[in-house]
């Protein structure tokens, strides 16, 4: 009887834990997505460290028709809640890169970039709250969403 009690105890636990338990990585199309160390998953393709945040969108659109200009001009026209701050290209590991930047109202600086993996666009948008820095706010919100990007580029590529 002690016996059965503690399988049933054990097959309790083992049915509830997944509610219970969070994946930090999620796999998409056979991609394994993390985010960065001290990045927690709070929700489908997000993850949260403090008031950094990274969210990952994807569609089956592969780079023949990916269009840079519209990107470009999207970026320009900023939201409800940003505003453009800059357009940049840039070259990773031999590949050409278009990063969006704007700021929003709540002063978060927000960089997004396509990946381009197969038939599949991945685009990443990478936050963080200047408030969080005490001097030089913009340039170190930059440099901490660049790294974050590089990160995840990096991990979409990779894994």
């Amino acid at each position: 009887m002690k016996k059965n009690i503690i399988i049933f105890k054990l097959l309790f636990i083992l049915l509830l834990s997944p509610f219970f338990c969070k994946s930090q990585s999620q796999i998409v199309n056979g991609i394994d997505i993390n985010g960065p160390k001290g990045f927690i998953k709070t929700d489908d393709l997000t993850w949260r460290n403090g008031n950094d945040i990274i969210q990952v969108l994807y569609l089956k659109q592969n780079k023949g028709d990916w269009s840079k200009e519209f990107f470009k001009q999207t970026c320009e026209n900023g939201t409800r809640t940003t505003d453009f701050f800059s357009f940049e290209e840039f070259i990773f590991n031999g590949e050409e890169y278009h990063i969006c930047y704007q700021i929003g109202k709540n002063k978060m600086v927000i960089g997004q970039v396509p990946v381009f993996v197969g038939e599949y666009t991945y685009v990443l948008s990478i936050g963080t709250n200047m408030l969080d820095y005490k001097s030089d706010q913009l340039n170190q919100s930059l440099t901490q969403v660049q790294f974050n990007m590089g990160y995840m580029i990096n991990r979409i590529l990779t894994y």
